[in-house]
């Protein structure tokens, strides 16, 4: 009797352990910080946001390190992933092009918290025609969606990144979560190369 009390709760654990964690991703929002480096010391990295001020964010072992290159649109290849930020009646506002490894981040459209009504689109290219604009379809779960980039649409292209990166000056985009003591966790940094600036 003992036994199976022990084996019915550890399979009720079993089973409320999803819904358990996804309480508290939900009581603990994913908050995305966008800034320059201004100091790095082993696993601690103080950046300072664009409206001000200065933000000291940890980072761990699960940290993931990604880094923005300088690209253009024209680099969008018909095979590519990619996110388009972008706000309505409004000129896209970037595009970030996702090396192999990075393809399916962010999959799907989603408000963003750049500007008042801004939305993230990320998906696979199905479609790609035309030099200026250069027309994508991107294809997601969600369903497919269109945009028209013009040649100057601000591009980057993201892959895996180190922390040695992570220098005085660079444009990051730190996605965190505050611990229960109140410290900021890094989930994932995002740092732009010679002065690359994410579009995220």
């Amino acid at each position: 009797m003992r036994h199976r009390l022990a084996g019915l709760c550890a399979g009720l654990l079993a089973a409320l352990s999803p819904a358990l964690a996804g309480s508290v991703m939900a009581d603990n929002p994913l908050a995305r910080l966008r800034g320059t480096v201004e100091m790095r010391t082993n696993d601690t990295l103080v950046m300072r946001p664009y409206g001000g001020g200065t933000i000291t964010a940890y980072m761990n072992p699960k940290t993931r390190m990604l880094i923005a290159n300088a690209s253009v649109v024209r680099d969008i290849k018909p095979e590519s992933y990619l996110s388009v930020l972008s706000a309505p009646g409004e000129p896209v506002e970037g595009v970030v092009i996702y090396s192999p490894s990075e393809r399916g981040f962010e999959a799907g459209r989603q408000p963003w918290d750049t500007k008042p009504g801004a939305t993230l689109t990320a998906g696979w290219v199905v479609t790609r025609d035309g030099r200026d604009p250069v027309r994508v379809r991107l294809h997601n779960p969600e369903g497919d969606t269109q945009f028209d980039l013009s040649a100057n649409t601000p591009t980057t292209q993201i892959g895996p990144g180190e922390k040695a990166l992570l220098v005085p000056g660079a444009h990051v985009v730190v996605f965190a979560r505050t611990d229960g003591s109140g410290l900021l966790n890094a989930d994932t940094i995002v740092v732009g190369r010679q002065r690359a600036r994410p579009a995220l």
